[in-house]
């Protein structure tokens, strides 16, 4: 009697523990066992080059193993709760001196402790091996526990899914459809319907949504989004899935949570006659056939959407037909599958009719939505401020972790609130002038519009609009003529100024030369001194120039060499690539070259050496000409040998315009060079890879011509429709 009265028994939790020790113990070896092989195996590569870059890891990135917990826990817990599939054994659990929820939060909590201890030694043994190799590995400590936490999040909801699927569900095929239809069904069906309407509406922004209920905070199905790329631009990635926002962790805890007291409540009055049928009445029988084949319908009728929309489905009814005649199809095959009784298919002959209502009703309500949104206009007076996701004019806005430094001023521009009279009414404007034409002309008169026309006379912008009662995102088209206000305004705004200007703080550790010959030479300590003293060109630089040098690259200076770090934002992690101009920065690309000439200091000394040697050594070289104020801007030579150096006339050639005693200067001529051996040139690898500043005077030597392959590029001749183009392409982005 005493046990009656108990809601919570370390017995049967214990006893619920050893039941799941198989899986248990198999999913913790395969858990160690990629926490250790995947840092050693990464160490053992890196380890074969004198010149490495210490690579930097996420904890998702290190031990992806670790994700074998999604998979152990719904399994461990149709195991602890297979009873429920079996009328004898449902009988016989059902008989045990314990209150039903006693055992079901008892067994319950063995699955979840399995799933914490599971986590506990996959995070462990990724800390301590990276410490043995952090020679070669950084690991980012401070994505651990996010990451732990977002799979114990993940293991909650799939937990309480297939607990609330198995209660109301008596056999394993239904356990696991009706638990997958629960856990993924609802959002499936809301990013096909954001989605269809997306597609359908060009001047709608993305499909992500906003706010606490969005797709991207159930991280459950962001995962599954991402693992079968569902949808692009929506914001979503396995950053955010991995190290996501504390909406999503409360989001994804509180779903699991609802789903764990409704499987509780289920549970507790599930009757033992439910073992071993499909569903526990006919009522329900009916509901479930109707739902599995409104998973089909669903598309159809977003599809469906589309096609009309376009204007198109007078061509394409028959494909819907025979759609339509699958999710017929499909609905009585699960009656039969389930019931194996061929009369009950004439009982669930009238449910179809429900289905056609409901796809009546979704296409209905898609349509009003679609007036609803044409019909937001906000006024000028109206709109409280507007932010820009993207500030080139060519409406792209990256997905990705790693940035360059336009992707980047994207990134922090969303945040940033405009209220300058200027931009706000443009936005108000060519908004409503947008949806005027799609109003006016359809699909086809937007297009022809925005999309096809030859001259490149819009820029397009991701554009939130923020009123007093909403917030929209919109993709709007504006004149080309018109952009300049827009940069004005946005240049005038302190925050936006600030965010070119001072580029984020790197993660200790993280800052590393993307270039070959730096991240051969160069430590990261030295990146990290390279990266305070660009920042200080930054914040000194002239806006204009800093600008119009980000947006256009090295078609108005001459680039030098680049410097990748990671940085957080929002508790995702992001790459900066920072590319350093001789123009912009300077004293950057002094100290760059300073450091470089340092570091390359014994294998040019080697070099000199080598080229009076008969050791047969393979060389590629490749030289280029000074910057574009020189008169060799543009010219390029390559010749690659294998025999011994002293003997290689193009070697020969070359060095005797290299320049050896000094570090290279911002805008001369210079070559790389790249020199291996399969019987080693240094006491640490096979090979050499240098950056020498050579005589302008190598590429007017009659040898040259000879000895290497000659491009001049500045004699290449472009037509004037080609060059119209271009500049065309250039005023949109």
């Amino acid at each position: 009697m005493k046990q009656k009265k108990m809601h919570f028994s370390l017995r049967l939790l214990w006893e619920g523990f050893q039941q799941c020790k198989m899986i248990g113990i198999f999913s913790a070896v395969i858990v160690v066992l990629g926490a250790v092989l995947e840092p050693v195996a990464q160490a053992i590569s890196l380890s074969s080059s004198p010149h490495y870059t210490k690579v930097v890891y996420e904890a998702w990135a290190i031990n992806v193993t670790l994700l074998v917990v999604l998979l152990a826990a719904p399994l461990m817990t149709l195991m602890l709760f297979h009873f429920l599939d079996n009328r004898a054994a449902s009988d016989l659990y059902h008989a045990l001196p314990h209150k039903r929820i006693t055992l079901y939060l008892s067994y319950a909590g063995a699955v979840l402790l399995w799933v914490v201890l599971l986590l506990v030694l996959g995070t462990l043994a990724s800390v301590i091996t990276c410490g043995f190799t952090h020679k070669y590995i950084t690991l980012l400590m401070d994505s651990l526990l996010p990451f732990a936490a977002s799979l114990f999040c993940m293991s909650f909801l799939l937990v309480a899914g297939m607990l609330v699927s198995m209660s109301i569900t008596g056999t394993v095929f239904t356990n696991l459809l009706f638990a997958g239809i629960l856990l993924f069904l609802p959002r499936l069906c809301v990013l096909a319907l954001q989605s269809s309407m997306v597609n359908a509406l060009p001047f709608l922004s993305d499909s992500a949504g906003t706010g606490f209920f969005r797709n991207a905070n159930n991280l459950l199905f962001s995962g599954v989004n991402v693992a079968f790329n569902m949808s692009e631009n929506d914001g979503t990635s396995i950053e955010t899935v991995f190290s996501p926002s504390w909406q999503a962790y409360l989001y994804t805890f509180l779903l699991g949570l609802l789903y764990f007291v409704i499987a509780a409540f289920l549970f507790r009055r599930r009757r033992s006659e439910a073992a071993g049928q499909s569903a526990p009445s006919r009522l329900l029988q009916h509901i479930y056939r109707i739902v599995v084949t409104m998973v089909i319908c669903i598309f159809i009728v977003c599809a469906m959407f589309s096609t009309m929309t376009a204007g198109m489905l007078r061509d394409e009814w028959f494909v819907f037909l025979v759609f339509y005649l699958v999710a017929a199809l499909v609905y009585f095959a699960y009656e039969l599958i389930t019931t194996k009784k061929w009369k009950n298919l004439l009982t669930a002959l009238p449910g179809l009719g429900i289905v056609a209502l409901l796809n009546v009703g979704i296409l209905l309500g898609m349509h009003a939505v679609e007036k609803h949104i044409v019909a937001q206009r906000p006024a000028m007076q109206e709109i409280e401020s507007v932010s820009f996701c993207s500030t080139d004019g060519t409406g792209y806005i990256s997905g990705s972790s790693y940035l360059n430094y336009r992707d980047y001023i994207n990134l922090m521009s969303r945040d940033i609130a405009i209220t300058d009279p200027t931009a706000v009414t443009l936005v108000s404007y060519y908004l409503d002038e947008n949806l005027k034409t799609w109003e006016e002309g359809g699909s086809d008169a937007y297009q022809s519009k925005y999309y096809t026309e030859s001259d490149y006379s819009y820029c397009a912008y991701h554009v939130i609009i923020r009123t007093k009662d909403q917030t929209l995102r919109r993709l709007i088209y504006v004149p080309v003529s018109e952009t300049e206000k827009l940069l004005d305004a946005l240049q005038t705004n302190a925050d936006y100024v600030d965010a070119w200007r001072n580029p984020p703080q790197e993660l200790e550790g993280t800052a590393a030369f993307r270039d070959q010959v730096g991240s051969c030479y160069l430590s990261t300590e030295q990146a990290e001194e390279l990266l305070q003293t660009y920042r200080e060109e930054l914040q000194s630089a002239d806006f204009e120039t800093l600008y119009q040098t980000m947006q256009n690259g090295s078609t108005d200076d001459t680039w030098v060499s680049d410097i990748d770090y990671t940085f957080r934002k929002n508790g995702r992690s992001y790459t900066l690539d920072c590319m350093i101009y001789q123009n912009l920065t300077p004293e950057t690309t002094k100290k760059f070259y300073e450091m470089l000439y340092a570091a390359q200091k014994d294998d040019l000394a080697m070099l000199s050496e080598l080229t009076k040697s008969d050791k047969n050594v393979s060389v590629n070289m490749n030289a280029y000409g000074g910057s574009s104020d020189s008169a060799y801007s543009g010219h390029y030579a390559y010749a690659s040998d294998c025999q011994p150096l002293n003997q290689s006339e193009s070697l020969q050639l070359l060095m005797q315009y290299a320049i050896l005693d000094r570090p290279m200067q911002a805008g001369e001529s210079y070559v790389e060079l790249y020199l291996w051996s399969e019987d080693g040139l240094t006491d640490q690898g096979n090979a050499i890879d240098l950056q020498i500043p050579i005589k302008d005077s190598f590429f007017d030597d009659p040898q040259t011509e000879e000895l290497f392959s000659v491009e001049n590029y500045n004699e290449y001749d472009f037509s004037d429709a080609e060059l119209g183009d271009y500049d065309a392409v250039e005023a949109v982005g």
